[in-house]
């Protein structure tokens, strides 16, 4: 379902996930059944291209009517939306990232990923007061989006979910 941008309230102190530049159809589809997965309720799309919802779903498939999809231009829109008690929390590699399973994760948490060509951009990076990145010991140290969102959420899920 598509939403309008207005205040979210999350239930049970549920993560929110923000997905910034996405250009793919198949990838918010895929985050949005991640969100379903982990009892997200709610992906916020910041300067996403257009896509076709049609696609969107397909991927996302009965996650689809669990999790609610805002769309929204630009940083200044997200600021408007996520509670204040929540903190935004960047996967990024940045000078300033921490390894994520070294870091404290919060739990009221707005978890931001980007696109794999540009990542997170730096308006939206502005709004994170920290950034963590997911340690890679391979070749190749990237990570499709909703690879490195799955890896970050179920280290919230195993932090905080209960039993």
């Amino acid at each position: 379902m598509l939403f309008a941008p207005g205040t979210i309230e999350q239930p049970e102190d549920a993560p929110i996930i923000v997905a910034d530049g996405l250009r793919t159809p198949e990838n918010v589809g895929a985050l949005i059944r991640l969100a379903a997965n982990v009892g997200c309720k709610t992906v916020c799309l910041v300067g996403a291209g257009e896509m076709k919802e049609s696609k969107i779903r397909k991927t996302a498939c009965m996650a689809w009517d669990y999790v609610r999809l805002i769309r929204m231009a630009d940083a200044d829109a997200l600021r408007a939306v996520i509670p204040a008690d929540y903190e935004m929390l960047a996967v990024e590699t940045t000078p300033d990232s921490r390894n994520i399973y070294a870091s404290d994760v919060p739990r009221r948490v707005a978890l931001v990923v980007g696109s794999e060509v540009h990542g997170v951009s730096d308006e939206v990076l502005a709004l994170c007061p920290r950034r963590v990145f997911i340690p890679m010991t391979g070749p190749d140290t990237s990570m499709n989006v909703s690879q490195a969102a799955a890896v970050a959420l179920f280290e919230w899920v195993r932090r905080f979910a209960s039993a």
